[in-house]
């Protein structure tokens, strides 16, 4: 009779656990990535993620996002 009372309990911990895994996962903050950044494209309607330093869409190849590597003038 214990046994079966001490494996119910070792069953409740273990889904505790896993339980408490789940929740802290789906609220967990995603990072921001220091590379890409997420847009969408007004002229052909694309969005996603482009680089930070060169975006382009990817459908109609404008120019997006922050454009951080800038062309030097002559």
């Amino acid at each position: 009779m214990m046994m079966r009372y001490a494996l119910i309990a070792v069953a409740a911990v273990a889904g505790l656990v896993m339980l408490v895994g789940i929740v802290r996962r789906l609220l967990r903050r995603r990072a921001v990535s220091r590379l890409f950044q997420p847009v969408s494209c007004v002229d052909c309607g694309w969005s996603g993620q482009v680089s930070r330093y060169a975006g382009r869409c990817p459908q109609c190849n404008r120019l997006l996002g922050e454009q951080k590597a800038q062309r030097r003038s002559p």
